[in-house]
């Protein structure tokens, strides 16, 4: 199956972002749902609809069970569980090869900064998720909280061993990324090349065109 252009994703994630602010009712944004996780299945991110889907059903699930009782916990559930189809689309976009990005949205007119910032950010958090793995892992080894009580009855602890380092594994490597946009030319006044193809196909705009038919015909499901 062909990869689908970052400018595909950007547009299905905006069509999405629109009619998400229509859906009233609670089986269109089920429907919606369903659809993302197909838009990441065709992106090739199975792994990753499989745990939002996951983790959208748990929401909605806990959502349902407070309904009769709080309120407030129920409305915070709620929109939690209804953001996670924008998170779905948005995703793969993040998952998407920072270069080929560029040089996608390139062609697009973006501003230069707004696009230095989107591709570094796509390459901060996945690093980001490294530093935490490792951190924590760092934590068991030295037998710091043997016991899952141990993070609330320590709570100074855990900020000593957990944030302060996160911290400071931030500010490096927000620093490396830096150093390496600007050894890389991102800031360069020209036009940048690159080596992948930047023209859409038929494949992008058929893809583009029956996501968003499909979100406005769930709009008008009764």
């Amino acid at each position: 199956m062909r990869n689908l252009d970052p400018r595909t994703h950007l547009a299905v994630t905006l069509c999405a972002a629109v009619v998400w602010f229509l859906y009233e009712r609670l089986g269109q944004m089920h429907l919606l749902c369903l659809l993302a996780s197909c838009y990441l299945w065709q992106a090739k991110e199975v792994r990753t609809a499989e745990r939002l889907c996951l983790f959208y059903c748990i929401l909605q699930a806990l959502s349902l069970l407070c309904a009769p009782h709080t309120a407030l916990l129920y409305v915070i559930l709620h929109t939690f569980a209804r953001s996670i189809p924008l998170v779905m689309f948005a995703a793969a976009i993040a998952t998407s090869n920072p270069s080929r990005l560029m040089a996608s949205w390139q062609n697009l007119r973006v501003p230069k900064p707004v696009l230095i910032m989107l591709c570094m950010m796509i390459r901060f958090f996945p690093v980001l998720r490294k530093e935490m793995a490792s951190i924590r892992q760092g934590i068991r080894a030295r037998g710091l909280f043997p016991h899952w009580y141990d993070y609330l009855r320590r709570p100074v602890t855990v900020y000593e061993s957990f944030f302060v380092p996160f911290t400071v594994r931030c500010l490096k490597l927000s620093a490396e990324l830096g150093a390496t946009a600007e050894l890389r030319g991102l800031d360069a006044p020209t036009e940048r090349s690159s080596l992948y193809a930047a023209p859409l196909s038929v494949y992008d705009y058929l893809t583009a065109g029956l996501y968003a038919a499909a979100m406005l015909c769930i709009l008008f499901i009764d």
